[in-house]
Order: structure tokens, then C-alpha cells, then sequence
């Protein structure tokens, strides 16, 4: 746990992460002030690796968008990509030095590398250290001067294990865990509405990972005080940054650092307004109008950081301006009482250290069996400063941590497996869910009835990688995904109650590809999963494409897969061929389900070990065996072991064959 191994980890994650991917050209042709290149879909050749092997990782992405381009031949030249368009492998460039390269030749791509900023806080020796002394807190939180218990108590809808959660302060870290659907973001906003009421010289410093969900945070804390009838703590509430979603601050134009009220709508009605990726023209006409419309919100921020009481950003914007922050005090200070991470589970440990030192005290609000942090490098000191978050330090028990455990987005059957899967039983559907809740949950969908809230769709074919699509991908789920949707539209269903969900950029591809073909809209929503945490829909529907790729193994591939099916409130589809079933990604869930009907009554175990040939005669059995029960599913040939599927998580148990028959001899 020194310095040096965090900045040996930092190294590792820089230099496997590549500086540039390259791609070879089938085509660049002019489209009014932009050039489109047409990229050939086999090739990637990415920075430090042999061509070839980042194939699965440099696909085309709308990642990209605002990458710089580059190239050397036949004229150098260089542009910004304003856009890509994944299903036709293009991009559109603008402002363009040159004309881009004709065919057979090499584009280069630079993404923005956000980790540079990280790296910039540890290589600052004295920041470095104060940020490496945080790490025993983490697990070790001390109780600190708190100022008035928060008590709620304008919010009587709170529930027990919500209002548990606001006691979090006073600690110098606390976690508020919370799995999905129970109410993480507006808990949160209650909790920072009264923890700004009840000290009223108090800064927060509100961070999360996406543009997007500091939108929702920095929204649920002005609804909390509005609630609250805490109208003059509202101006103190400030949204910085200018990549926020315009139109979600609709009457909330306070929350925006700007005196041009007006500027806010103009924007959200400009942003309403994107054209399609294939009209260059226009599109170029509409980044032309935004950019310009952003420009004018940017130059307000530092003063508003210097008043505000309580600023909400980026987590990557706060590590890009550290030295902004730090200077907010003048004294050496923290020049904040609270720093907030929200979606911590997704936030580096070495990311969120860097950051810490900024507050006297910090809260990380988060659920550690989602999405973990996005890691390339395979390095033992990466996995332990990169690839885990706050979360893998936090206290098994104790004041500091805080488990909101009633959920009320998924219909029942699917809180319930989400549950015994990922959360040892402790989520269950909230006792103040209101009968309506239950009732919308009760449609049909195509040939699945309205009772039937989870489905597994039996696909014949394997999914497999394709060269040509870079990435692993399945036709038969993709025309069935399109099938099933184009028929739910004809039901009743509206294309925003309804999402695609796959772990592959490369079978998001050909999903649209299979859904445009069916007519359906282009607002039928199909996101890899890791672009989907924070949302949710009535239907899901999942495709693993190819259950057996190595991306899909492991605890991070069950927190993925804990998203995927965590996001549907009403009907979870899930599309499995035989691989899926019998790989470890998929094989626990499609047990489960089997298990869930099956209605034969299970006999104890001790009764079946007295029966000759055991265990063997008891492979294919009900069984209950202590507090386990499940399925006898095989035995070792001799006979030592024997193995049972548990009912509640589908994992396999290994048990002893000897114990069984000794406990079977004494009763």
C-alpha cells in the first residue's frame, strides 16, 4: 500500500490502454463541409498491439465522438470526428486540415484518455500522500463532529431502512448501498437537502460518473428541498460542467450556472433537434449551434464554485480541475465538509483516494454488485488500485454502512431472482407498493402472457465472433428481438417502454440492423449493458450473443448480468441457446428458473443417503438438505461427492458423501 504501487498500477492501466487505434480506409467522400470515411470492418490496429488483437475493444463507438483524427498519407491532415455511425463502420469528420485518406489507407484515431488527469494527482507528491492516508478510513471510518441528526421528518414516506440511512452522517466515511430500484437517488436527495438545512455553513462537493447521472443527483436534491419547502437553499445548487441534459431542467434553470435563464431552453430545444448521423450536413449545422449555445454557460464556472454551497460534477471533471478545488481554500483546509460519490461502485480506488482529501468528510452511494470499474490492464497493482472502487474497503458492518433493502421497480418474479441471485435473498418488493404499481406490471407481450414476468427464449444457434462485424454476434435473437418488438408496438406497447440489452457492441449493431428491417422506430432503445446502468423500462429484453466469450466470465461478468436484468420493471426477456444454458454466465439463472417450476416435493437427504446406491439414486432428486435445497444433479464415480443445484442462487454445491451417510445413521 505505498505511493510507489499506485503509481506502478497507473502505469500499467496507461500503457494498456492505447494512445491511438488505426483504421484502414474503403472510402472518404465529401459531404458538404464534412468528410465521411467509410472504415473496412476487419481491420484495428490499436497502439501497442499486434493488429488484430484490440479488435474486440476498439470497435467503433459513439465513445468516439469528439476523438481527434490524424493522418500521414497521401497528404497529412488531421480533424475532429463529429460523429460515428457504428452499423455502417463510418466516420464523419469536420473541420477537416486535408482530405482524408483514400482507400487501403490508415486513419488514426486518439481518444480522450481521462486517466491522465488521475495520474497528474498521484504524481504530486505532497496531494499523493494526503490522498494515500484516506485508504484506512475507508474501512475504518471514525465518527466526527456531525452538527443535528438527521431525522426526515418532512419526508414521511421515507422508508425504514431510507431513514436509517440519513444517520450515515457523522461518520468520516459512510456507504448507502443501494441495489436497484430502492430509491438510491432520492434518498440521496433527501439526505443532502437536509444536510444542507441543518448546517447552514456547509459546502458539498456532489460527484458521480456520468454526465448523466449527476443530472439525476443534482435534480433529486432540488426536488428534495422544494419538497421540503426549502425554497432559499435552492439557489445555492449548482450544476457545473456543459455536457448536461438541457431539457431536464426545465423549470429547475437555477441549477445551471448562467444569468440567461432562456439559454437553458434554447439548448434543450437545440439538443431535441439532432439529425441523423447520415445527413452530414445537417448534423454539422446542429454541433454548430449546440457547441456555440455551450460556450456561453462555460465561462461562468469558477466564479459560481467560489459561492455555490453545493456544486455537482463529473468525477472526471473534478480530477481534471483538482487544482481549481484545492484552491477553494485558502487555509490547507478540505474546502469541503462533504464530498458525495455517487455510483462509487463505478469509481476507481485510486481515482476516488485522489479525490477525497477534498472533503472533512465523504459518502460513497452506490451498489458494489454492479458495474465495477472499466479496467484493461491485467496487473495485480491494477486490479487492486484501478479495477476495484471504495466499495471492495467498505465495513462488513457497522453505523457506517447503510443497506436499502424494499425496491419497487421490478414486478415481483424478477425482484425475486434478481434477489436470491445477487443479494442472498435480502431485496424484496416494498410493502407501500400501491396496487396500480402491480397492475401495470400485468401485460402481454407478443406470445408471452401477462402473468409471466421473466421468459427465457430458446434460440437454436450459438452465437460466435465474426471478423467481418468485429465482435461476437448472433443473427437468429437479433431477428427475434426485432420479431417480438415489431409485434409488441402492434399490442399496445410504446417503443420507449421497451430496451435492448447486450454485453456486445457488435450484436447492438446488428440488432438495429434487424429492427430497421422490421420498420421499427429508431426510439426503441438498444444499449450495451454497461451504457444502461441507471436506467429502467417496463420490458427488457436481454441477448448475451454468445454466453461462452471469455468478456462474460468471472464476478464482473455477473454484475453485468445484474444490470441487464435488474432494468426491467415489467417483463425480462432473456435469450439463451445451449451454450448460454451450460456456460457459467447464463447456467445459474436458467437453473434457477427450471428449478422455480418445478413442483415436485423435496424429500430430506438424510432419507435418501439411507437408500442403497447413494449417492447416485438420488442424482435427478428434490432434496432438502439442511438449510440448502435443490437438485441432485451428479455424483463423482466413486461416490465420494455428489453435487446440488440450489434452488435459490442455481450455483452447484459440492458435498460429502461420508457426512451425509453418518448423519443419515444417527437419526
Amino acid at each position: 500500500m505505498s505511493l510507489a504501487d499506485v503509481r506502478a498500477a497507473l502505469n500499467a492501466e496507461l500503457s494498456a490502454t492505447p494512445e491511438y487505434y488505426d483504421f484502414k480506409v474503403l472510402k472518404s467522400e465529401r459531404d458538404g463541409s464534412l468528410w465521411r470515411v467509410t472504415l473496412e470492418p476487419g481491420y484495428v490496429f490499436a497502439e501497442g498491439q499486434r493488429p488484430g488483437a484490440a479488435s474486440a475493444t476498439a470497435l467503433l463507438d459513439d465513445s468516439l465522438d469528439g476523438a481527434s483524427a490524424w493522418w500521414g498519407a497521401p497528404v497529412k491532415g488531421g480533424a475532429s470526428v463529429l460523429a460515428v455511425v457504428a452499423e455502417d463502420d463510418q466516420l464523419v469528420l469536420q473541420n477537416a486540415s486535408s482530405a482524408p485518406p483514400p482507400a487501403d489507407h490508415l486513419i488514426r484515431l486518439y481518444p480522450t484518455r481521462f486517466l491522465n488527469a488521475v495520474a497528474d494527482a498521484w504524481w504530486d507528491t505532497a496531494w499523493a500522500g494526503t490522498a494515500l492516508a484516506c485508504l484506512p478510513d475507508l474501512s475504518r471510518p471514525q465518527t466526527v463532529e456531525a452538527g443535528p441528526a438527521l431525522t426526515g421528518s418532512p419526508f414521511r414516506w421515507l422508508r425504514a431502512a431510507q431513514r436509517q440511512a440519513l444517520r450515515l452522517i457523522g461518520h468520516s466515511s459512510a456507504f448507502l448501498w443501494g441495489p436497484p430500484g430502492t430509491g438510491k437517488t432520492t434518498s440521496l436527495g433527501v439526505l443532502l437537502a437536509e444536510y444542507l438545512d441543518t448546517r447552514p455553513h456547509a459546502r458539498v462537493l456532489l460527484l458521480s460518473t456520468t454526465n448523466h447521472a449527476v443530472d439525476l443527483a443534482t435534480l433529486a436534491v432540488d426536488k428534495a428541498l422544494q419538497k421540503g419547502r426549502r425554497e432559499p437553499l435552492r439557489a445555492g445548487v449548482q450544476r457545473l460542467g456543459t455536457r448536461f441534459d438541457a431539457a431536464a431542467y426545465e423549470g429547475r434553470e437555477h441549477l445551471i450556472p448562467t444569468e440567461d435563464t432562456a439559454l437553458i431552453a434554447r439548448l434543450a430545444r437545440a439538443e431535441s433537434q439532432r439529425p441523423s448521423a447520415r445527413d452530414a450536413t445537417a448534423l454539422k449545422a446542429w454541433a454548430d449551434r449546440v457547441a456555440a449555445l455551450r460556450d456561453e454557460l462555460r465561462a461562468s464556472s469558477l466564479k459560481v464554485l467560489q459561492r455555490c454551497r453545493l456544486a455537482a460534477m463529473t468525477t472526471t471533471r473534478a480530477a481534471f480541475t483538482l487544482k481549481s478545488l484545492r484552491e477553494l481554500s485558502a487555509d490547507g483546509e478540505p474546502p469541503f465538509d462533504l464530498v458525495v460519490f455517487d455510483e462509487a461502485s463505478q469509481v476507481s480506488l485510486a481515482h476516488t483516494l485522489a479525490l477525497m482529501p477534498l472533503g472533512r468528510a465523504r459518502l460513497f452511494a452506490g451498489d458494489p454488485q454492479q458495474l465495477s470499474p472499466v479496467l484493461r490492464s491485467d496487473d495485480r497493482l491494477a486490479r487492486r488500485w484501478l479495477g476495484r472502487s471504495a466499495f471492495a474497503e467498505m465495513p462488513t458492518t457497522g453505523a457506517s454502512v447503510a443497506l436499502l433493502d424494499e425496491q419497487s421497480r421490478m414486478a415481483a418474479p424478477i425482484g425475486h431472482l434478481v434477489s436470491e441471485l445477487f443479494y442472498d435473498g435480502a431485496l424484496r418488493v416494498a410493502a407501500d407498493v400501491a396496487a396500480d404499481w402491480r397492475a401495470a406490471r400485468q401485460r402481454v407481450l407478443g406470445d408471452i402472457g401477462a402473468d409471466v414476468h421473466v421468459h427465457l427464449h430458446r434460440v437454436a444457434r450459438d452465437g460466435g465472433w465474426s471478423a467481418h462485424e468485429r465482435g461476437p454476434v448472433r443473427r437468429e435473437s437479433a431477428d427475434a428481438i426485432a420479431a417480438l418488438i415489431a409485434q409488441a408496438l402492434t399490442q399496445g406497447w410504446l417503443a420507449e417502454e421497451l430496451i435492448v440489452l447486450t454485453p456486445f457492441r457488435a450484436q447492438r449493431a446488428l440488432i438495429r440492423q434487424c429492427l430497421r428491417a422490421h420498420d421499427v422506430p429508431d426510439t426503441v432503445r438498444v444499449s450495451t449493458v454497461h451504457r444502461a446502468q441507471g436506467s429502467e423500462a417496463p420490458v427488457v429484453l436481454f441477448d448475451p450473443a454468445d454466453g461462452a466469450q471469455p468478456f462474460l466470465q468471472g464476478e464482473d461478468a455477473q454484475r453485468l448480468l445484474n444490470v441487464a436484468l435488474s432494468r426491467a420493471q415489467a417483463k425480462l426477456v432473456v435469450f439463451v441457446s445451449p451454450a448460454d444454458a451450460a456456460g457459467a454466465f447464463l447456467a445459474p439463472l436458467v437453473r434457477k428458473l427450471r428449478l422455480a417450476a418445478d413442483t415436485r416435493t423435496a424429500q430430506p437427504l438424510e432419507e435418501l443417503a439411507r437408500e442403497p446406491g447413494f449417492p447416485a439414486s438420488a442424482v435427478g432428486r428434490r432434496v432438502t438438505a439442511g438449510r440448502h435445497a435443490g437438485e441432485v444433479v451428479r455424483a463423482s464415480t466413486d461416490g465420494r461427492e455428489f453435487w446440488l443445484v440450489n434452488e435459490k442462487t442455481g450455483v452447484e454445491q459440492r458435498f460429502d458423501t461420508g457426512f451425509w451417510l453418518q448423519r443419515a445413521a444417527a437419526t
